[in-house]
């Protein structure tokens, strides 16, 4: 449980973007014994889940003035199956992929595996938005780091009930898959067409909403994109902390 060991600094993290690509917010709340702080940040310019996702355990190992053994939890699995399982292989192979292709968000996972050479460090998956208290205050940080990003630009965020993202866990497709139809994902291809599998809750289709994907790194680097429903595929269980 949190707080149980006063010797270990704790960090709950997430990552929050709206509508994925597009604007997005990272919280933190770190725990030391019985003191607590949280952090908050966000990008107005086109940014993803899996970058803020990053960039939250980033700022809250980077805020830690001197060396420590530091539990960080994480609902994601591409943060923590990636700096658990790939991050050593992509540096020695100069931050390339197996296929030899740039791995993707190499900046920042250069960046996170620098702040975490600093300090021993485990990393923990939990399941978002199931009730874990601290992954639901870090989430709110970074829903709120995202809104005073696009405030500090004179944007006005949108309203609360469409920044909340669904839980995670999977909901069949609406009947309605028509182009132009309200039920339509809004998210586009490859090609630049818009997508004309049937939405779910969130607005996009499993195809394009990682909150029911697996989300953790491949061997070249790019995310899972298998739908499960959140959290890892049967490939990819070995990340999940029991």
């Amino acid at each position: 449980m949190a707080g149980e060991n006063p010797g270990v600094v704790e960090i709950y993290t997430d990552g929050a973007c709206v509508p994925n690509p597009g604007p997005g917010g990272w919280g933190a709340v770190l725990r030391y014994g019985g003191h607590e702080r949280e952090l908050s940040g966000g990008e107005v310019e086109r940014t993803t889940n899996n970058r803020m996702e990053l960039m939250a355990p980033i700022q809250a190992l980077e805020t830690l003035t001197r060396p420590a053994r530091v539990d960080v939890y994480t609902d994601s699995t591409y943060v923590r199956g990636g700096i658990t399982g790939w991050v050593t292989k992509w540096k020695a192979n100069g931050w390339l992929t197996s296929e030899k292709k740039p791995v993707a968000n190499v900046d920042l996972w250069q960046r996170l595996a620098a702040a975490a050479a600093r300090h021993e460090v485990e990393w923990h998956w939990v399941k978002g938005h199931s009730g874990h208290p601290e992954n639901e205050r870090a989430d709110r940080l970074a829903l709120a780091g995202m809104h005073a990003a696009l405030r500090t630009a004179g944007i006005e965020p949108p309203p609360e009930r469409q920044a909340v993202r669904p839980p995670r866990s999977f909901t069949q497709p609406s009947d309605s898959g028509m182009a132009g139809d309200s039920g339509q994902c809004r998210a586009t291809t490859r090609q630049g067409r818009r997508c004309a599998v049937s939405a779910r809750p969130s607005g996009l289709c499993h195809v394009h909403d990682h909150e029911v994907q697996c989300g953790a790194p491949k061997k070249n680097g790019e995310p899972c994109a298998i739908a499960t429903g959140g959290g890892p595929c049967a490939a990819h269980r070995g990340y999940r902390r029991s």
